[in-house]
């Protein structure tokens, strides 16, 4: 491998691990990673776009709270008329990364706030899917977990709710069935069978 290949992949790596002002990022974007709410509601109040995107992933200031954590964050965006259906570079929207994640309080509150459980990201993953696969996030690696609360949660919000057809659906039967989440496994299949 050539040395200016290797810097360059090692500058890559570092870039994702730099924090956000090293990405011109907004302020926005800051407050809401940080959970730093009073300097959220001021930027907000003050005009900031809710909905900018920005970072590495071309994500809403809604998914990089989510990426952090940051209920509280979520909530004033959502607050300021924050597009709960916003996706990322990817497709994919706040609330499946907040399923892929294994954040139930902030799937609630997506879905409170209007967040459509049906949309799939580019790669066909939806929120029901990113919930039994889990993710493979450095920051928060959810694969194998049995995310039990996020899948009831999911299943509640709509009667119709299903898995769509295509590899995530076989994957994230067959790491659910490997980790051994077996009420994961019973409440789908009620839903596929029509009995919940």
């Amino acid at each position: 491998m050539s040395k200016t290949l290797l810097t360059v992949i090692i500058g890559g790596l570092m870039a994702g691990c730099a924090p956000p002002s090293a990405w011109n990022m907004p302020p926005v974007i800051g407050a809401a990673r940080s959970g730093n709410l009073g300097e959220l509601e001021k930027l907000l109040a003050a005009g900031a776009d809710p909905d900018v995107h920005a970072g590495v992933n071309g994500w809403p200031p809604l998914m990089h709270a989510i990426h952090k954590n940051q209920e509280g964050s979520v909530k004033v965006l959502l607050a300021h008329h924050a597009n709960v259906n916003a996706t990322g570079d990817g497709g994919a929207t706040p609330l499946i990364m907040a399923a892929g994640y294994g954040y139930a309080n902030i799937v609630r509150l997506l879905l409170d706030a209007g967040a459509d459980p049906k949309i799939s990201a580019d790669n066909g993953q939806n929120a029901l899917q990113a919930a039994l696969s889990g993710v493979p996030d450095i920051d928060r690696f959810t694969v194998g977990h049995c995310q039990t609360e996020t899948v009831k949660v999911l299943l509640a919000s709509n009667r119709t709710l299903k898995l769509t057809p295509g590899p995530w659906t076989g994957t994230g039967n067959v790491i659910a069935r490997f980790a051994g989440c077996s009420d994961v496994m019973d409440m789908l299949e009620k839903r596929r069978t029509g009995k919940n």
